[in-house]
């Protein structure tokens, strides 16, 4: 007899009040397979825009927890994700971008596409730009990049956290997103951790759903001032060097974690003649 299956869908928003309607309006058109049931946990974090009322008055089964409004993707994913599992005991937690929306039937194939996989394991959905073939997130090759969607599940080394399946087993081995990660490479290490543990990543056969790509500031332009650059650099939704050390040291050893740090600070107080210099130490 099929059981039932109870999913959680986390998110967290911050002032896109229109976004993050839009993205709950394709939530309550599913088409959902039998026996399977989905409950919305999402954290506001502190939004001024009106996104709370919003919610209140339009979406009301929703269930809103508050941040301080610090708590970027990250602390508001984290804290969305702890507060289902005070609610209920899932059998799997569906991650999910506010200006990610799905298609009609997408949490359906989503479903089926996980259980074509023999064993517990995280499934990324494939998103692609509106109204476009392009791909814009989903899972990524370690060496070759995007992984585009070519009819079938391709097992993957990176995940994005657009839309993304996370069964039970996975998160009662691993846990919850690391707190070292304010807004980037949270979902990049979670995938990590997840495959360190034995648990393989796949992104889906086709496109699930649609999201702009939001693309990375580029801390190193030599036209930026000096003062800019360094602003980006440490910002947490720029190259966040901290961060992104902690993430290169942790999955590929404290060597390289510091040839990040290197590389990093030749290219920001050295912009323009970064590759020279850098190739000048590599030889010597």
């Amino acid at each position: 007899m099929e059981q039932d299956l109870k999913i959680a869908v986390l998110i967290t928003c911050f002032n896109r009040r229109e976004n993050t309607k839009h993205c709950l309006a394709t939530i309550e058109l599913q088409d959902l397979p039998r026996r399977v049931s989905v409950d919305v946990f999402l954290c506001d974090d502190n939004s001024t825009d009106g996104t709370g009322a919003m919610i209140a008055k339009e979406f009301p089964k929703v269930n809103v927890v508050n941040g301080n409004g610090h708590l970027f993707w990250g602390g508001g994913m984290r804290k969305a994700w702890d507060y289902a599992k005070e609610f209920a005991d899932f059998d799997a937690y569906i991650w999910l971008n506010d200006d990610t929306f799905l298609f009609p039937d997408s949490l359906n194939r989503l479903i089926q596409e996980y259980k074509k996989i023999d064993q517990p394991a995280i499934l990324t959905a494939a998103c692609r730009v509106p109204n476009s073939k392009l791909f814009s997130y989903g899972g990524h090759h370690e060496h070759t990049g995007a992984a585009i969607p070519n009819g079938t599940l391709q097992e993957v080394f990176y995940i994005n956290g657009n839309l993304v399946l996370i069964p039970k087993e996975v998160e009662a081995a691993i846990g919850n997103i690391s707190p070292t990660f304010t807004h980037y490479l949270g979902d990049f290490d979670y995938g990590i951790r997840a495959r360190k543990a034995g648990f393989p990543c796949y992104t889906t056969s086709t496109y699930l759903a649609e999201c702009e790509q939001n693309l990375f500031p580029n801390w190193s332009d030599p036209n930026l001032s000096f003062r800019k650059r360094w602003q980006m650099a440490h910002d947490v939704k720029g190259r966040a060097i901290s961060e992104y050390v902690a993430f290169k040291s942790a999955h590929y050893g404290k060597l390289v974690g510091v040839k990040s740090f290197v590389d990093t600070y030749l290219k920001l107080f050295f912009t323009d003649r970064y590759v020279a210099i850098r190739n000048a130490i590599t030889k010597n």
